[in-house]
């Protein structure tokens, strides 16, 4: 038998009664100076709220009546009697430790740590290799759009100087990305405030600057740079880092069939590319692309790092426009290149 002091309400009035009530395993039976005293409720007829904090624990009767109470330790009894709110029970008694409180939150730090970490980057790189040729080719389109508006002029080098490029450039293409060398596209134009600079869009649309032209002395500085921007595109990773910037919502849209919102996301390429950069792990193996073709070829990474260190000095002081603006540091870059090229993998 279990026994408890309880409130107990009509459901006519907003009065409360005390009373007594007794459980017998099958009935709940009341007690007290109210109307219907020695009432009788089957239990199957009635339902137990669960437990939130300390608060009082209600019991809804047949008929509208309630009763609440303080004591928990009844109420938790019944409930393990009739095997009922199991699910809330465990949630209470998180709720009511203050240890167990702790280990929630440190499981749920791990777990945010883990989808951040692992499983957004995971998922992201899946969803970039899912999404069609059409929908990367518009989303570029769209950036470009943008780029020439804001930040770029028409170029000035001349048609001749132009195909010699283009012609490197396809070499490039055709060693960093066999399969898929028939998508890059080679354009120039004037960087105005943005110097000498490089980037790629992810449908193979690779920009180059006048000024970075001007800059490099010779076919191999440029092929270097072609390479790496190449890679960027082979490997998805503005599409790829777009996705992971937007997190889950944007992912779960992409799984669950809306692949072409991925156009609305087009202005995101020219802060990606102007402000943000990529990560450092994106552009570490885009150096490492360039680097292993560049040693593959004789050359070495020596054209990789001379480029660099002139690019980084063409930008003075601590504003450092385009994309060459967030990459890691520049030392960094040049002894990892220099590491690749003592112990090529």
């Amino acid at each position: 038998m279990i026994r408890f002091d309880a409130s107990y309400f009509d459901g006519k009035t907003s009065r409360p009664y005390p009373v007594i009530v007794m459980f017998d395993g099958a009935a709940l039976a009341l007690e007290g100076e109210m109307d219907g005293a020695g009432m009788k409720a089957r239990i199957r007829d009635c339902s137990i709220d669960p437990a939130l904090g300390r608060t009082k624990r209600s019991i809804r009767l047949p008929g509208g009546g309630l009763l609440q109470t303080y004591d928990h330790d009844a109420v938790n009894a019944i409930e393990r009697a009739l095997n009922t709110n199991r699910p809330w029970r465990l949630v209470h008694f998180l709720e009511s430790h203050g240890k167990a409180v702790a280990a929630c939150m440190m499981c749920l730090i791990l777990a945010l740590t883990a989808l951040v970490y692992y499983a957004i980057p995971h998922v992201s790189t899946r969803v970039a290799r899912a999404i069609p040729p059409e929908v990367t080719a518009s989303a570029s389109r769209n950036a470009l759009k943008m780029f020439d508006m804001r930040f770029l002029k028409p170029t000035g080098l001349p048609a001749d100087r132009q195909q010699e490029i283009r012609n490197v450039f396809r070499d490039v293409a055709r060693r960093i990305d066999p399969p898929g060398a028939g998508i890059y596209t080679l354009e120039f134009r004037s960087g105005k405030n943005l110097g000498a600079n490089a980037f790629a869009l992810p449908s193979g649309i690779v920009i180059v600057t006048d000024e970075l032209v001007a800059l490099a002395d010779g076919d191999d500085e440029l092929s270097a740079i072609f390479a790496h921007e190449v890679a960027h595109v082979k490997r998805r990773h503005s599409i790829r880092y777009i996705l992971q910037s937007t997190g889950v919502l944007f992912l779960v849209s992409l799984l669950t069939g809306d692949v072409t919102s991925i156009t609305n996301f087009a202005a995101f390429l020219p802060t990606l590319l102007i402000e943000s950069g990529y990560s450092r792990d994106f552009e570490r193996e885009a150096d490492h692309e360039a680097a292993s073709l560049l040693i593959a070829s004789g050359k070495g990474t020596a054209p990789f790092r001379r480029i660099l260190e002139k690019i980084d000095a063409s930008h003075p002081g601590t504003l450092k426009l385009g994309v060459f603006s967030t990459h890691p540091e520049t030392v960094r870059r040049l002894g990892y290149l220099s590491e690749l090229e003592e112990s090529p993998k």
